[in-house]
């Protein structure tokens, strides 16, 4: 007999949302609020704080970048140490207090970047 497909997981952001998290290319905090940004939709705003979502998204893949931006890390096209590019060409200052945390999760999920230093500005 055929088996049904097995759902993808669903994550819930917000209100009665629930998306895909390979939908979501990255999300932006503003106090209380949180600006979620798709792939091949509009942006969505959520009554959800940013570290709420990021205990939410951790294990599907997002990436921490700086205070106020969580990063889909399959969705980063360039990294070079000190900011992310992502597929559609935004670039994102990584704050230097979590450099070597995104480095480590870049490290584990791609294993490169072993033979760039790590540099503090």
């Amino acid at each position: 007999m055929n088996q049904p497909a097995a759902p993808t997981s669903c994550i819930h952001i917000g209100g009665y949302a629930h998306v895909q998290p390979e939908e979501i290319l990255f999300c932006r905090g503003d106090s209380n609020y949180t600006h979620v940004y798709f792939v091949k939709r509009r942006k969505m705003t959520v009554a959800t704080t940013l570290g709420t979502l990021e205990d939410r998204l951790t294990a599907e893949g997002f990436v921490r970048v700086n205070r106020s931006e969580l990063v889909n890390r399959n969705h980063i096209e360039n990294y070079d140490g000190h900011r992310v590019t992502l597929s559609n060409g935004t670039m994102m200052p990584i704050s230097r207090r979590r450099r070597k945390d995104v480095r480590q999760q870049l490290e584990s999920a791609f294993g490169v970047f072993q033979t760039l230093p790590l540099q503090y500005a």
